[in-house]
């Protein structure tokens, strides 16, 4: 199977490819750098969604032979209590026009990125400062996750293939 992914990233490939690891799934993954046609640093669930529907559409008519596309976005949204949560967006698109999203759990910036995000400045040039001179276990975990986005990245990349991957089964 040939996977088209709409991304460059290496940190994304890379933990798609985990992913495809832990469920034993054989696939060549193609990247294709793409645009999103959202914003850069998406702050709506809507926003997030649609690029990630961008990205796995383009990456799909990028790579011909590709059996789907995926599509990863990572966003912020406001939750009820005017607080950003992190999460991710996955989307999968394949020839027959099936498309699947899922969203992985969100995450509560704490009050340092909750600073940043609400003076309107992109997170990522801040990641690194987050309490950079504290090395506990608790505060390092929350520094790589934000940094990173592992584990929301890696569930809803997860979560897609699962569904995906057993439709196609059925």
């Amino acid at each position: 199977m040939k996977i088209a992914i709409g991304t460059t990233s290496e940190q994304k490939i890379g933990y798609l490819k985990e992913v495809l690891d832990e469920i034993g799934f054989k696939a060549e993954i193609f990247p294709v750098e793409t645009e999103s046609e959202v914003s850069t640093q998406p702050i709506t669930e809507d926003e997030t969604l649609q690029g990630s529907i961008n990205r796995a559409r383009k990456s799909l008519d990028k790579v011909s032979d590709a059996d789907f596309g995926v599509g990863i976005e990572v966003g912020y949204h406001l939750n009820s209590k005017s607080r950003y949560t992190m999460f991710c967006c996955t989307t999968i698109i394949d020839r027959n026009n099936f498309i699947e999203t899922c969203k992985s759990s969100q995450f509560l910036l704490p009050e340092f990125h909750q600073k940043v995000l609400k003076k309107g400045k992109f997170l990522r040039e801040y990641v690194r400062e987050y309490k950079k001179e504290v090395d506990e276990p608790v505060t390092n975990y929350i520094r790589e996750l934000v940094r990173g986005r592992k584990p929301l990245i890696k569930e809803a990349v997860r979560n897609v293939l699962l569904i995906y991957l057993e439709n196609k089964n059925e």
